[in-house]
């Protein structure tokens, strides 16, 4: 009876590793597919932008957006958010410029936030959004203040530390092309590389 216990028990053991080993083959192959999946979600999205924003190389680092995201940041998280609508004709070359910014400090990520139809309708979240930002938001031309295109505001840990929103302040007739000249991209650059790195620390 012993004998037949003690073989009964050694087949265990082997099943027991066999299972074990299964699992953990299975287990690294659901992490592989995870992350190659998650991998191409990225480059879909990115593809995605960099096709309402012909400037923008394809290879960016722009993840869309909505309200709900954008307020989580804000109410205690850490991110870079991009404010914008693709019919803007300001905001293809402001995109373009955070992107090679942010590549070149390290950033791992920027959020994208198409705002226009959330603020079309006064969506509840989007208010929300701007109630929260509402002391770096200018008054409008119609004593309103709403989110304007393109801003970028960067939050670590729920405190915005820079809010850049200098060319939705611009009256005039002044085209993209005559605004983002050499000297004034090169400024708009060394700004945004000053306010990442504070970020990055």
């Amino acid at each position: 009876m012993k004998k037949n216990n003690k073989k009964k028990l050694f087949k265990n053991k082997i099943q027991m590793v066999i299972y074990i080993i299964l699992f953990i083959v299975l287990l690294s192959l659901f992490v592989v597919v995870g992350e190659i999946n998650f991998k191409k979600e990225e480059d879909s999205e990115a593809k995605q932008f960099s096709s309402l924003y012909n400037l923008v190389d394809k290879d960016n680092l722009y993840v869309f957006s909505d309200a709900t995201d954008v307020l989580n940041v804000l109410k205690g998280r850490s991110g870079v958010i991009f404010l914008a609508f693709p019919a803007n004709k300001w905001a293809n070359q402001y995109a373009n410029i955070l992107n090679e910014v942010g590549k070149e400090v390290g950033l791992d990520k920027i959020y994208y936030y198409d705002f226009k139809k959330d603020r079309d309708e006064s969506n509840g979240t989007y208010e929300t959004v701007v109630n929260t930002l509402e002391m770096y938001i200018p008054v409008d031309d119609e004593n309103n203040k709403n989110i304007q295109s393109p801003t970028i505001v960067i939050v670590k840990k729920g405190n915005v530390i820079a809010y850049f929103d200098e060319i939705t302040l611009m009256k005039g007739p002044i085209t993209p092309k005559e605004y983002y000249t050499e000297n004034q991209v090169a400024g708009i650059k060394s700004s945004l590389k000053v306010a990442l790195e504070e970020y990055l620390k």
